[in-house]
């Protein structure tokens, strides 16, 4: 028997008011009140939408599912952590801004803006997970120490992990700066012969881990922190990963740092995947109008990380009628790897039900 996924059909098309309604249908329709206690300080985990990108899930998308958080009596606040690399989510403050800006806020949403790692991204507690890779992950603090989560994930394809969804919003989203340096230095980026020295990936490296000589572009690993700015950046092909290593390392480690967010929250948890705008890169791009690799397909929500992430995947591929790494253009990438290994560490089952709500 497998885990339960509720799911609804739904589009950008339908209007926030409308996406908002359908979320808390499938909120009701799942029975996902009994993860959430009375005076339960509750993550809202989101992404807020990097400057300059406007396909991420909106904060009117989420406000039907604050409201029944707050209908049920919990302290629920949006949060989210800072970023690696240098941008308007760096830091607390910039990020409380943006987000503010982007709606997440006390005005926005009835509930504050708190990002859970602190003023700089280190406020963290590690906690003890005995994995195959990591004996221990670094989470933020305001993480490990509320009560419940409400994890609102954008489904969309990546560059270094093939899929961005549940697993990668608990995993990388969750995780303090040392954890996402922990996880990001499974990536190891060269530049090879094909570079043009067009100067893109110099322009964008937030590490400042690239320099030009006479010839190409060169990566000092010692400062890479393995964010991909500059695969995702680069124009002609030139920046190369070793995937069938490097990927399947980053998605378990994903997976690992996935599992000691929930640590200590087993059935105090919901997780939705937003199915829509499925763009070829995360919300962490700041691009606005991304390219969508299918069309838009629907809400899926689950107690289960792992089967709403695989569910998800599966909606994907069948609306576009080919795996996801084909759809992204590099058939070297493979999402199966967070998803196995969150399964074999115990977060969750891949093996799920899908029901359709109408």
């Amino acid at each position: 028997m497998g885990s339960k996924v509720y799911f609804i059909k739904a589009s950008v098309d339908d209007g926030e008011q409308v996406l908002s309604k359908k979320a808390v249908r499938v909120f009701k329709a799942g029975g996902f009140a009994e993860c959430f206690k009375e005076n339960d300080f509750t993550a809202v985990k989101v992404h807020v939408g990097e400057d300059g990108n406007n396909t991420y899930i909106t904060a009117s998308c989420i406000k039907g599912l604050v409201d029944r958080l707050l209908a049920l009596k919990t302290r629920p606040f949006v949060t989210d952590t800072s970023t690696l690399y240098v941008g308007r989510r760096h830091n607390a403050i910039d990020h409380a801004i943006l987000a503010a800006e982007h709606g997440f806020s006390l005005r926005g949403l009835g509930i504050p803006f708190i990002p859970a790692d602190g003023l700089l991204g280190t406020s963290e507690t590690a906690v003890q997970i005995n994995g195959e890779l990591d004996k221990e992950v670094f989470i933020a603090y305001d993480i490990v120490r509320c009560q419940s989560i409400l994890s609102v994930a954008h489904f969309t394809g990546h560059p270094a992990t093939c899929a961005a969804g549940t697993l990668k919003t608990l995993g990388m989203g969750c995780a303090s700066k040392k954890g996402k340096l922990k996880q990001h230095a499974a990536l190891k980026l060269n530049i090879s012969d094909d570079c043009t020295r067009c100067g893109v990936c110099f322009e964008h490296c937030p590490a400042d881990a690239i320099t030009l000589d006479d010839v190409k572009a060169n990566i000092d690993q010692d400062k890479c922190i393995g964010c991909a700015e500059c695969m995702a950046m680069c124009r002609f092909g030139a920046v190369e990963c070793n995937w069938g290593q490097e990927d399947e390392v980053l998605q378990k480690s994903i997976a690992e740092h996935a599992l000691g967010a929930l640590k200590g929250k087993e059935n105090r948890a919901a997780f939705f995947n937003f199915i829509m705008s499925v763009t070829e890169g995360c919300d962490c791009f700041n691009e606005a109008d991304m390219t969508k690799i299918v069309d838009d397909i629907g809400i899926a929500a689950s107690r289960d990380p792992v089967a709403v992430d695989k569910a998800a995947l599966d909606l994907v591929e069948s609306k576009g009628g080919r795996k996801l790494a084909e759809l992204l253009e590099n058939d070297k990438l493979d999402p199966r790897y967070q998803i196995e290994h969150a399964e074999r560490i115990g977060l969750g089952i891949a093996n799920y039900e899908l029901i359709e709500i109408k």
